[in-house]
């Protein structure tokens, strides 16, 4: 997210610096499957849906930018997502959700076992039918992070690591720079993205939990030739294949705090997950496995926008779409910051909801 927005605000000719505790994407960002999938993820909330479809045409934008540029393939791919139904109620709910992406005109196609399996014969024989969506799409998120970091060096925004911000510095209700222990660092304008820990810095107009983290596993592997063309969802997980054969198979959602780690319970979860979708990942091998935290909200939407702190900006709370919303979070981000009337989009994501819910 900060990676993105600086180089977006670099392009616009502001001048960026970056503070980072550790380097660029080593949290979430690094972590994630590179999913951008709106149309499963938000299908039921009309304002979600419409940011993430169009945050993700906004990917396919930058991923040719960034191509033209830098000669980067970020690894955008418009595969496609399926979900995939196990039992009648789930059935059921295909129908359901297939009525309401046709209102938003979001082409999808209702396939039988048969078809499915003609589409994708590496999918389980215990499926009863799949909802194809064809416009979604995914992105290599270690690719899109080297490739906007390097854009936004190019464009002039320097990037400090090993960078801990102590407190935000505020004098007469305005932003007046960043402590990193003894030294203060003065700039007019703030954008904190600090994922999980961002309303853990000092200075901030908001409860510490207002955003909070969601530990999520995922695990690694590969399969000759690749198991699946698209996306699949199902059976409370995803498997995200890779056109070379790598595989992705998550994830948990786990409440446990700020407690890291890799655990046998959430181990066998993705690993039941992803073979009853895909039986024959039974005998892939582990290539990699990890943990990292997204960052929550209560009402699911991020903080993206001006606080009641003039001149203090938040780029954080994305929870599960924090690689499909960077573009669009870049773009509001830049807007606020030259002073634009905010869009609509702009304004429900304002962190001042949470602001005023809390006075």
């Amino acid at each position: 997210m900060g990676c993105s927005v600086a180089y977006r605000l670099a392009k616009d000719g502001v001048r960026v610096l970056v503070l980072e505790r550790s380097i660029p994407g080593a949290e979430a960002s690094s972590a994630a499957a590179g999913i951008l999938g709106p149309t499963v993820e938000s299908f039921d909330d009309a304002f979600a849906l419409q940011l993430g479809r169009r945050s993700r045409e906004l990917h396919a934008e930058l991923a040719d930018e960034l191509d033209e540029l830098f000669g980067i393939d970020v690894g955008f791919r418009r595969s496609g997502v399926l979900k995939v139904a196990f039992d009648e109620e789930e059935l059921a709910e295909l129908d359901t959700q297939a009525s309401k992406l046709e209102i938003h005109r979001v082409r999808c196609d209702r396939w039988s076992p048969k078809e499915l399996l003609s589409e994708e014969p590496a999918a389980s024989r215990e499926a009863l039918g799949a909802l194809s969506i064809a416009e979604d799409a995914q992105v290599e998120p270690k690719k899109l992070l080297s490739a906007v970091a390097l854009g936004a060096e190019r464009e002039g925004a320097t990037f400090r690591s090993g960078s801990t911000v102590r407190a935000v510095h505020t004098e007469g209700g305005r932003a007046r720079g960043v402590q990193l222990g003894d030294e203060l660092i003065e700039a007019d304008q703030i954008v904190v993205a600090a994922g999980s820990w961002t309303t853990l810095i000092p200075g901030l107009p908001f409860d510490s939990d207002t955003i909070y983290p969601v530990r999520g596993q995922m695990i690694a592997t590969h399969t000759r030739p690749p198991v699946f063309r698209r996306i699949v969802f199902g059976a409370g997980g995803y498997v995200v294949t890779r056109p070379d054969g790598r595989v992705l198979c998550g994830s948990t959602m786990e409440h446990v705090g700020f407690e890291r780690g890799i655990t046998f319970g959430g181990m066998a979860d993705v690993i039941g997950k992803a073979t009853r979708l895909a039986p024959g990942l039974r005998s892939a091998p582990i290539d990699d496995h990890w943990s990292s935290f997204r960052p929550g909200t209560s009402d699911g939407l991020p903080l993206v926008g001006e606080t009641r702190i003039a001149g203090l900006f938040l780029a954080s709370g994305h929870h599960r779409n924090g690689i499909l919303l960077a573009p669009l979070t870049a773009e509001l981000i830049s807007d606020a910051l030259s002073g634009k009337a905010p869009s609509r989009e702009a304004q429900a994501l304002s962190p001042k909801r949470f602001e005023e819910s809390q006075t």
